[in-house]
C-alpha cells in the first residue's frame, strides 16, 4: 500500500509519465499515425464494449499533450471486454497501426495492449470546440479520437441507417441538397435553358464534395444490428426526421467504414435530437381551387377481392395493404384537394375491382359519399399506351368541378413508360366559371440506363436522355393538346424524377413554362441528399395566381415507418411516411394571390444561388450612391417582365417586397439601371 502511494505521488509531480510517448507524437501531422510499439499515459474518455473492435479511447490531458494543435492527442485502444472506466488514468503499452485492415479500419488504434490503471476519477481533457461554419471532414484528422463539441446546431441529413445500425448522418452547415437543385450541369448562372453539354459539371462535383465535407455520422457506440431500443428517437413523436437538429453536440470523434463518426458520451453529454413534425397540411388563404399531386408508393390492391398477394410492386400481404391503404387515405383526406393527381397506382384499369376504384371507395367512406370520382381514361383493364405496371391517374370533386371534354392521354408510343394524363376542368363555385387544365405525369426514374441513357456522371443520374425526350413530349402535349382543348391556363404536376436545375426542367423553361417552387422546396431524400423530384410546372399566365407548397410528411421520415417495414407497428393514425415522396399542394385564386389571401404575407427574397453557408436575404444596400435613382425590371428567367419600379435603392427594396408577395415561389431576374450603372441579379423567392 505504501509503495502505491509513492507511485501516485510521483505521478502527481509529473514523473509518472517517464518513458511514455505523447500521443500527438504518434499521431503526427500526416494522414496516418506512425506505426510502432509505444507506451502512453493518458485519461480514458470513452468506453465502447459494443464496437467492433471493442475498446476505449484515451486522450492526453494538458500536462502530457504535445501542445501542437495540428496533431491529435487521442488514440483508440482495441481491447475485448474492456474493464477500464471513464476518468481512469492508464499506462498502456502496445502496437499502434493505422491501415485498412482489422482492427484499424483506417483509424489509429493501439493493439495488443498491456494496461495499468494508475488512478481513477481524473478530470477529463477539455472538449475541443469545432466551429460549424469552418468544419470540414477533410481536415478532421487532427481531432481523431478526441473529445469534441460543435459550436452550433447539427442537422440530420440522413436517417436511413437509424434502425439497422443506430446511425444518423449529420451536417454542420444545414441540409445537404442534391447539387443539381442549385447547380446546372450546363448553365452558369443556373436556371438557364440549355439542356445539353457538360460545361458546368465541375461545379456540380465541387458542390457534392462540399456536401461530403460538412457531414459526419452520429453513431450509437455499438456495432449491433437493429439496436433495441432504436436510439435518438424523439420521445413524443417516436421519430427522427431529416432536418431534425441537435444542439451542443458532444462526443468522441472516431472513424470507421470510410466516415468520420461521433461516438456518444453517457449522462448529461449524451446527444439529444429535437424533432418537430408539421401539424397539418400547408394553410392557404382564399382559394378558388386546391390541387395536389401525390406519389402513392405502388398502391396495388391484389385482385381487388381480398386475394392476389404478394403484388408485383406493392403490398406483400392483405394485412400490409390495409395498413398502406389507411395511411394513403388519411393523407389524401387531410389534404382535401379539389383535384388530386396520382402516380404509382396500379395499372389495372377502371373496373370495380381496380386499385383506383378501391382508393376512391375508401376516400368516400371517410369524406362522404360522392366526394371524389376518378377521370376515366377509357379502359377497364389497362391504361392505353402504358407499358408499365403503374400509371398516372386523376381524382376530382364533382361538386366543385366538371370536366370540359374527354380525358386527354398522351398517345404517341415509345416515349413514356407511363403516359401523362390530362383533364380540362370548369369550376362550379362561382356564377362565372373558370377553366383550368391539369396534367399528371411520371417521368423515367434515375436508377438505370445504358448507352445514351447511362449515367453521365453529371449529377443527373441514369436515363437522363429518356427524361429529356419526355420533357419535350410533355411540352408538345400541353401546347398542342391540352391548351387547344380549352385550357389557356395549365398546371402540370407529378414526379418528374429530375431536380430543379436538371435538363428536363430546363426544356420546360425554354418553352416558357415555369417551375413554381424555389430549389429549397424539397420532396425527396436519397442517400442523405435532399432534392425535389416532384414539381408543379405552370403556364406563365398562372404566375401570381397560384401558391405552391410541399407537405413534408414523407421524405424526411425514416423508411422504417413505412408499412412494409413497420408491419403491425405501422402507425395508421398519422399520414407520416405514407409514401417516400412529399405531396405537392397548389392553391389557385383566379383573381390573384394577394397579401390578404395567403398565409405567407411577406415576400421572402434571397440571393441566388445560395452561398455554401446558407441563404442570404436579397438587398440593394450595396448599390453605389453614384447610380442615383434606379429603374428596376422584375422578370421570370424566361418570360415577360412582371414588374417595373423606379426609386432609390431603399424605396425599391421595400416596394419589391410588397409587390412580389403574390408571386409564385421560384427564381426571378432583376435588371437594375442607373447613372453609369447596369446590373442583372437573380433572386429566389420562398
Amino acid at each position: 500500500m505504501r509503495g502505491k502511494l509513492v507511485l501516485f505521488a510521483g505521478f502527481l509531480l509529473g514523473v509518472g509519465a517517464a518513458g511514455a510517448t505523447p500521443i500527438g507524437t504518434i499521431q503526427g501531422t500526416g494522414a496516418s499515425a506512425k506505426a510502432g510499439t509505444y507506451t502512453i499515459e493518458a485519461v480514458v474518455t470513452g468506453v465502447y464494449a459494443g464496437l467492433n473492435p471493442a475498446g476505449f479511447y484515451v486522450q492526453d490531458d494538458k500536462a502530457t499533450a504535445d501542445g501542437n494543435p495540428a496533431t491529435s492527442d487521442a488514440l483508440f485502444v482495441a481491447a475485448p471486454a474492456p474493464t477500464v472506466s471513464i476518468g481512469d488514468r492508464v499506462r498502456v503499452s502496445g502496437t499502434v497501426r493505422e491501415d485498412a485492415g482489422a482492427p484499424s479500419f483506417n483509424q489509429a488504434v493501439l493493439t495488443e495492449p498491456t494496461i495499468t490503471v494508475l488512478a481513477s476519477g481524473q478530470a477529463l481533457p477539455a472538449f475541443v470546440t469545432l466551429n460549424n461554419a469552418d468544419f470540414s471532414a477533410a481536415d478532421a484528422e487532427r481531432y481523431e479520437g478526441m473529445r469534441v463539441q460543435f459550436s452550433g446546431p447539427m442537422t440530420v441529413v440522413d436517417n436511413y441507417s437509424l434502425r439497422q445500425r443506430g446511425e444518423l448522418t449529420l451536417s454542420a452547415q444545414g441540409l445537404a441538397y442534391q447539387p443539381t437543385q442549385f447547380i446546372d450541369p450546363n448553365d452558369e448562372p443556373a436556371t438557364g435553358t440549355r439542356s445539353s453539354g457538360s460545361s458546368n459539371v465541375a461545379a456540380v462535383n465541387a458542390y457534392q464534395k462540399a456536401n461530403e465535407n460538412k457531414c459526419l455520422v452520429l453513431d450509437d457506440g455499438s456495432s449491433a444490428n437493429n439496436p433495441s431500443p432504436t436510439p435518438y428517437l424523439d420521445p413524443k413523436t417516436g421519430t427522427v426526421r431529416v432536418g431534425s437538429t441537435l444542439l451542443g453536440l458532444r462526443g468522441i470523434l472516431g472513424y470507421g467504414f470510410g466516415k468520420w463518426r461521433v461516438q456518444p458520451l453517457p449522462g448529461e453529454a449524451a446527444p439529444v435530437v429535437r424533432t418537430v413534425r408539421p401539424k397539418g397540411p400547408p394553410v392557404f388563404g382564399k382559394l378558388d381551387l386546391k390541387l395536389a399531386s401525390f406519389n402513392v408508393l405502388n398502391y396495388f390492391n391484389g385482385d381487388g377481392e381480398g386475394s392476389g398477394f404478394p403484388t408485383p410492386r406493392g403490398a406483400k400481404t392483405a394485412e400490409d395493404f390495409a395498413r398502406q391503404r389507411a395511411k394513403i387515405i388519411l393523407a389524401i383526406s387531410q389534404m382535401n384537394a379539389d383535384v388530386v393527381g396520382l402516380t404509382e397506382i396500379e395499372n389495372d384499369g377502371n373496373g370495380s375491382t381496380s386499385a383506383i376504384q378501391n382508393l376512391v371507395d375508401g376516400l368516400n367512406e371517410v369524406m362522404g359519399k360522392g366526394t371524389y370520382i376518378f377521370v376515366n381514361d377509357g379502359d377497364a383493364n389497362h391504361q392505353p399506351n402504358n407499358t408499365d405496371l403503374i400509371h398516372c391517374a386523376i381524382l376530382y370533386k364533382p361538386a366543385v368541378l366538371a370536366p370540359l371534354g374527354p380525358p386527354l392521354l398522351f398517345t404517341t408510343p415509345g416515349i413514356f413508360e407511363r403516359p401523362p394524363l390530362a383533364q380540362v376542368f370548369v369550376t362550379k363555385r362561382k356564377e362565372r366559371p373558370d377553366t383550368l387544365g391539369f396534367v399528371i405525369n411520371h417521368f423515367k426514374s434515375k436508377g438505370s440506363g445504358k448507352g445514351p441513357d447511362a449515367d453521365q456522371n453529371d449529377g443527373q443520374g441514369g436515363s437522363n436522355a429518356r427524361r429529356k425526350a419526355q420533357a419535350a413530349a410533355l411540352v408538345q402535349f400541353i401546347t398542342k393538346t391540352v391548351v387547344p382543348a380549352g385550357a389557356a391556363r395549365v398546371v402540370s404536376a407529378g414526379d418528374y424524377n429530375a431536380n430543379y436545375e436538371e435538363d428536363p426542367i430546363d426544356i420546360m423553361r425554354a418553352a416558357g413554362l415555369v417551375p413554381a417552387t424555389p430549389p429549397t422546396s424539397a420532396s425527396y431524400v436519397f442517400k442523405g441528399l435532399t432534392g425535389s423530384l416532384d414539381h408543379a410546372v405552370v403556364t406563365p399566365n398562372l404566375v401570381g395566381f397560384i401558391d405552391v407548397q410541399k407537405w413534408h410528411i414523407n421524405s424526411g421520415e425514416p423508411s422504417v415507418l413505412e408499412y412494409s417495414n413497420a408491419g403491425a407497428a405501422t402507425d395508421i393514425a398519422t399520414p407520416f411516411r405514407s409514401s417516400d415522396h412529399d405531396p405537392v399542394l397548389i392553391g389557385v385564386n383566379f383573381a390573384g394571390i394577394s397579401n390578404a389571401a395567403t398565409s405567407r404575407p411577406t415576400s421572402r427574397l434571397f440571393v441566388y444561388p445560395s452561398p455554401p453557408a446558407g441563404e442570404v436575404p436579397f438587398s440593394l444596400a450595396d448599390v453605389p450612391a453614384r447610380a442615383g435613382r434606379l429603374s428596376l425590371d422584375f422578370s421570370l428567367p424566361q418570360g415577360p417582365r412582371l414588374l417595373s419600379l423606379q426609386g432609390t435603392p431603399a424605396a425599391l427594396q421595400s416596394q419589391l417586397r410588397d409587390y412580389t408577395a403574390h408571386l409564385a415561389p421560384g427564381i426571378y431576374v432583376l435588371k437594375l439601371r442607373g447613372t453609369n450603372f447596369q446590373q442583372t441579379r437573380r433572386v429566389m423567392k420562398e
